[in-house]
């Protein structure tokens, strides 16, 4: 029967379908063909010899071969003739925070943005980190499966996300950024009530519920705050956060739910080794490790991310107001031993991400 004049005429289960259709998506894309390039190849650190033709077929690199003049193509791919410019393998961050949007002057500004600020924001954030070159990053903090999905689908420019959704913090720990007086004045860092980068659990139950939901919600992986960080106001760098029985039951949790990696925010040698002690797969910073740590690291197969580039925006304009006193002299801290971790790190043979 017609409802009215023109209506779809198609059966029910024909029409879900066509309704449940997201038109952002792009059709298949036609198989590409860069001919004339000159390629980087990162494994030896040369160029290729003479010009290369790169073909790339369903966001894949399908093979490189010397571009030839009597090569045909056919008519079903694409041909983009690069003319001797170069083509290298997309950069890579291993830890970035997407919600850290700019636009901000302090990091208690940040915290005080709401969360549609945020979003919006991050747009941009995704959109430049592409345009900068990097096509993978892996998000240790803030963003989630949504966004991810959505640069997949192409509603969202940027580069392929990889998240753990939020990161877990104890109450007063790095993650932790409500204000550290109850009814007093508000902190000149962190004084909002943000939760950009993470998720406030304190307790096995509450650990167990707020990874399994992480999980659950599509993290790739799975981040703990097991020392004190730069940015928080109430820890410092030196605690050890979570106990051994928390870590253990969000470890557990991560290899029964599908195997998934877990990795810690940590400085020091003592919240080093309480992470990886209590299951932990990765580092991430390890600015005040020492050799017999590192050789623990590379004998375990654990992960170093270090995080070296952010000290030094913060000690240059226009960020060198960005955090509090307390913070600058943090950051000043873990900065002097950066170059020294990496080359502790390097030696012992652990490896850097």
């Amino acid at each position: 029967m017609e409802l009215y004049p023109g209506a779809p005429t198609e059966t029910r289960a024909n029409l879900l379908p066509k309704l449940a259709i997201k038109p952002w998506i792009p059709p298949k894309p036609r198989p590409l063909m860069f001919v004339n390039a000159i390629v980087v190849d990162p494994a030896s650190g040369n160029l290729l010899t003479g010009r290369q033709t790169v073909k790339v077929e369903g966001g894949r690199i399908i093979s490189v071969s010397p571009t030839s003049d009597a090569e045909n193509f056919g008519d079903d791919c694409t041909v983009v003739d690069l003319n001797g410019l170069f083509i290298c393998p997309g950069l890579i961050d291993c830890h970035v925070h997407v919600t850290a949007v700019p636009g901000v002057k302090t990091m208690g500004d940040l915290t005080r943005l709401s969360e549609q600020e945020v979003h919006l924001r991050t747009t941009y954030t995704l959109k430049e980190m592409l345009l900068r070159g990097f096509t993978a990053v892996r998000d240790t903090g803030g963003a989630s499966k949504v966004i991810a999905n959505a640069i997949e689908e192409g509603l969202l420019l940027g580069p392929r996300l990889f998240q753990c959704g939020k990161a877990l913090s104890q109450t007063g720990g790095h993650g932790d950024f409500t204000p550290a007086l109850s009814g007093g004045p508000e902190p000149g860092c962190c004084g909002g009530h943000s939760k950009l980068f993470a998720r406030v659990a304190d307790g096995v139950p509450a650990v167990l519920s707020a990874v399994r939901g992480e999980l659950k919600a599509g993290a790739d992986f799975i981040k703990i705050m097991v020392g004190g960080g730069v940015a928080s106001e109430t820890d410092a760098i030196e605690t050890v956060q979570y106990t051994a029985e928390e870590i253990k039951a969000i470890t557990t949790t991560c290899r029964q739910m599908g195997g998934k990696m877990s990795t810690a925010h940590a400085y020091t040698v003592e919240a080093i080794r309480h992470a990886i002690d209590n299951g932990v797969l990765g580092i991430e910073h390890g600015n005040l490790i020492d050799e017999d740590t590192a050789k623990l690291l590379a004998a375990k197969g654990i992960y170093l991310t270090p995080t070296l580039s952010c000290y030094g925006i913060m000690v240059r304009p226009p960020f060198e107001d960005f955090l509090p006193p307390d913070g600058q002299k943090k950051n000043a801290e873990v900065m002097k031993h950066g170059l020294q971790a990496l080359k502790i790190a390097h030696e012992a043979g652990v490896t850097i991400c």
